[in-house]
């Protein structure tokens, strides 16, 4: 093991041992209820849309899109724009009836048990790609920065870390207590990673160009061909990827979760419906620099060939760029374990073998749910390793919002369509997974 790769492991583990202070900080009261339960830190929580994805996939995604990447952000932006009338009465429902996951609303809008233990199955399905891209991106960072054969095995430990403050933070109580520990976590990911993107792009803006004008002289002149041959999206396309970016940003197992179980109330829903947009917008904002300082360096990989370019002499780049796909991609891993779990254990583990009666079931339950959250990330890890490196980012993303997006009709049918019924919702759900 080189000294290169035990400094990015102290670094990891370094930065996982923060968000473990942080998490124990709020959880013995030493940060004010007011700053835990203020309605920013449920925005910034909501901004684990913004996974790893964000991070290096929607720089790929520029690359071979254009300005298409943006419907990564104008999805979601799109969906909390029309809170009052699509994310309000579904938190309404969801806070009358004490339900915490999408299969949970599903089984009890159309009155079946096996349409919750369906959406939860799709729910595992496709959620595995978004667990690889985070699994991958870390695997292909350590790779970045040391060379060494063993950026898996690093990866494996920083998942088997962040499975146990998933569990510590999120799986002490019942699902469906309040986690204010756990968002306020997410919360300081979410700012990790947004100054991590900002600062990215500002070091391409103002060190691999020199300012706003050499951007704009290399744009009108070596760049001019590069951007006139990467491919634009099409009118269709544009309007499909929209449409999987708009139902993922609420039906995702893990912002599901956040946006109505672990919401406030009414309030703090709608002002996050002009707030999350401006998070995502700053997000957005440095994928081109960072897409324009990569091709500037003629090289073919965008974001890595940014990082190895800029690394050759400054290492704390790369140290950057790890340190916010480490925030993204910790944070979203927490989220999906913790919601995931909670699905599979309510309507695939307790309906296939009822618990007996025991002095301790609720201790048992709990106890359960950890393995899950364990078993969850140890998946995705698996998918990464397995069938994850055979495909870019894209591609995973893509079958993560695809799969999710069969569950769009059925939610918009138990909300507006009182005719819906249950045969109705399970046939349509079939034949979309099956297409």
């Amino acid at each position: 093991m080189n000294a290169e790769l035990i400094g990015v492991v102290l670094l990891g583990l370094s930065y996982l041992g923060l968000l473990f202070g942080c998490g124990m900080a709020v959880e013995r009261g030493w940060v004010p209820v007011r700053i835990t339960r203020h309605p920013m830190v449920y925005t910034l929580a909501l901004g684990v849309y913004a996974s790893a994805w964000a991070i290096y996939g929607s720089i790929e995604l520029a690359a071979n899109a254009g300005f298409g990447y943006l419907a990564y952000y104008l999805g979601p932006a799109g969906a909390f724009l029309l809170a009052p009338v699509l994310l309000v009465p579904i938190q309404r429902i969801t806070r009358t009836y004490q339900l915490s996951s999408l299969a949970d609303l599903f089984a009890f809008r159309y009155r079946s048990r096996w349409a919750g233990t369906l959406v939860t199955l799709l729910s595992l399905i496709a959620v595995l790609p978004l667990l690889g891209i985070q699994v991958h991106t870390l695997s292909d960072a350590v790779q970045l920065l040391t060379g060494s054969r063993y950026s898996s095995a690093v990866a494996l430990l920083f998942c088997a870390v962040i499975a146990g403050c998933a569990v510590l933070f999120g799986a002490r109580h019942s699902h469906r207590h309040r986690h204010d520990t756990l968002l306020s976590v997410i919360a300081f990911e979410s700012v990790i990673k947004l100054l991590a993107m900002l600062g990215l792009g500002a070091i391409a803006l103002w060190w691999v160009f020199n300012g706003p004008q050499d951007l704009q002289r290399w744009l009108e002149g070596p760049g001019a061909a590069l951007q006139s041959a990467t491919p634009q999206l099409e009118a269709p396309q544009w309007r499909t990827l929209l449409l999987l970016f708009f139902a993922a940003a609420f039906m995702m197992s893990h912002l599901f979760q956040i946006t109505f179980a672990e919401s406030l109330s009414r309030h703090t829903l709608l002002q996050a419906s002009w707030t999350l947009p401006l998070f995502l917008l700053l997000m957005a904002l440095p994928v081109p620099l960072i897409l324009w300082a990569a091709q500037s360096a003629n090289e073919s990989v965008p974001l890595a060939a940014y990082a190895a370019y800029l690394m050759t002499e400054h290492w704390w780049v790369g140290t950057l760029a790890f340190i916010g796909g480490l925030a993204a991609a910790s944070g979203t891993m927490m989220m999906i374990a913790l919601a995931l779990s909670g699905m599979v254990l309510n309507h695939i583990v307790l309906v296939a073998r009822p618990p007996e009666a025991r002095s301790d079931l609720y201790g048992w339950l709990l106890w359960l749910r950890r393995a899950l959250v364990g078993a969850v990330i140890f998946g995705g890890w698996l998918f990464a390793e397995s069938v994850g490196r055979y495909h870019s980012l894209t591609s995973l993303g893509l079958a993560a919002f695809v799969g999710m997006a069969q569950c769009l009709p059925g939610l918009l049918a138990l909300l507006y369509w009182p005719g819906a019924n249950r045969k109705g919702m399970i046939a349509g759900l079939i034949g979309g997974i099956g297409v």
